[in-house]
């Protein structure tokens, strides 16, 4: 939002200028979620119609703590949750990676101050695309997150990310895992 600024900074520092600017967006039917960064991992999530919530990663787990309402739809506080216990927690809702995704991009330091998940039916890029979409592009939502993953045996644990097909992929052929490759083998 302040693009002279030259180091992120985290949202209660930027909301007295900008809370206007979060709340009409997150008003707009486009608009499914809104995430800022509020401190060293902490994020808030927001809905229009099922409130704010907090999610912490600390040590390696996540934590979800509704404040206003439940904007994920997970029924419930989650306290230092691993990776495995996150997806697990979330595969069956309508976000089914939410609290991990969420918090690798609220904050990494590259991403921008106001995060908008879009919609169902809703495009942020619609304009610039080439062929019409028939459902959300940039999205939590199931119908973007799950993705069909072919595969000649039965992996060794449910693949979570789609960052899980290349070392997995790698793997199968013989060849080495770079460091720093996103992803978990399954194979």
């Amino acid at each position: 939002l302040e693009l002279r600024q030259r180091t992120r900074r985290p949202w209660p520092a930027l909301a007295g200028r900008w809370q206007s600017v979060a709340d009409d967006l997150l008003a707009r039917p486009s608009v499914d979620l809104l995430c800022t960064w509020q401190d060293a991992g902490v994020v808030l999530v927001r809905n229009a119609r099922r409130g704010d919530a907090l999610i912490t990663a600390q040590h390696g787990r996540l934590s979800y703590r509704p404040q206003t309402g439940d904007p994920l739809g997970l029924g419930a506080e989650l306290d230092a949750l691993d990776a495995d216990e996150a997806h697990a927690v979330c595969a069956a809702t309508d976000y089914p990676d939410a609290l991990a995704q969420l918090a690798d991009i609220g904050r990494a330091s590259r991403s921008g101050d106001l995060i908008l998940s879009a919609a169902p039916g809703y495009d942020f890029r619609g304009r610039y695309e080439p062929i019409p979409h028939r459902s959300t592009h940039g999205a939590l939502h199931r119908e973007h997150m799950l993705v069909p993953w072919v595969m000649n045996h039965a992996p060794s644990r449910t693949p979570r990310r789609t960052a899980d097909i290349m070392p997995s992929a790698l793997a199968a052929l013989g060849l080495p895992i770079p460091d720093g490759l996103d992803g978990v083998r399954v194979n």
